[in-house]
């Protein structure tokens, strides 16, 4: 957003705005992620801004733009995990994967190939839902302690923020980070850690958490009970198509 201009010199208004869109719902979490958003324009989403006119951007209105960055947070919050109810995903699969291996495996029948490509299907919307499932875990073990959850990506490349203006971006993987990260923003660097190590079996990364929080209770065997307490609390999470013959 270090690009576009709003209709306001300055966010002064920015709480006041807040506060009349989010209503009963404003409380200090979202005060405090309001204030790390606005300290630097960089750290705000696009939101489909600017709008253009004859290819000519023009200034974003705060006001509005600042009712649309409390429903991406909220947005976040209602469907995180723990309440959200998955949907059947609009895309295929690519049927020459199938095709693909039973040429190099001619053993595997065409029920196999199919159990095989459901199953793919299925683990890659699991291995998305994990990172969800990571942030709503943090967010629930953090509260208290100064830092608070970016729901609906509120703040660009930053998942928690603190209090006292520290960024902190979350990864499940160290291979999936992100490289918008490693801007400055406002005098302050995003900090970055992720839970595993991608090229060493078993291997996670939580003791470095735990000395960048304070948070001891941090842990993947806590992190493993919390995810199966949310999928026995909310299976709808994953989406599982009722006419799959393998898997129910």
């Amino acid at each position: 957003m270090d690009k576009y201009l709003f209709d306001e010199k300055d966010f002064s208004n920015v709480p006041k705005y807040i506060a009349m869109h989010a209503k009963s719902r404003y409380d200090k979490a979202l005060d405090v992620v309001a204030q790390n958003a606005f300290s630097d324009i960089r750290n705000l989403p696009n939101l489909r801004y600017p709008k253009k006119v004859k290819g000519v951007a023009q200034p974003i209105p705060l006001q509005e733009y600042v009712g649309k960055w409390v429903e991406a947070y909220f947005k976040g919050f209602d469907n995180r995990p723990s309440q959200r109810t998955a949907n059947k995903s609009s895309t295929f699969a690519d049927p020459i994967m199938a095709l693909t291996l039973s040429y190099r495996s001619s053993n595997l029948a065409p029920k196999d190939l199919g159990f095989i490509e459901e199953g793919h299907g299925i683990l890659m919307t699991t291995e998305n839902l994990i990172g969800d499932m990571l942030e709503e875990y943090l967010a629930l073990e953090l509260a208290g302690t100064g830092w608070y959850c970016c729901w609906g990506s509120c703040i660009d490349a930053v998942d928690f923020c603190q209090d006292k203006g520290r960024l902190l971006q979350v990864k499940n993987s160290d291979n999936s980070e992100n490289s918008s990260s490693s801007r400055v923003r406002n005098g302050t660097t995003i900090e970055k850690w992720y839970r595993r190590k991608s090229k060493k079996y078993n291997t996670f990364n939580w003791a470095k958490l735990v000395a960048m929080t304070g948070v001891k209770t941090l842990s993947e065997q806590n992190f493993r009970l919390f995810v199966e307490k949310t999928i026995k609390a909310n299976p709808s999470c994953i989406y599982i198509d009722p006419t799959n013959k393998h898997i129910r």
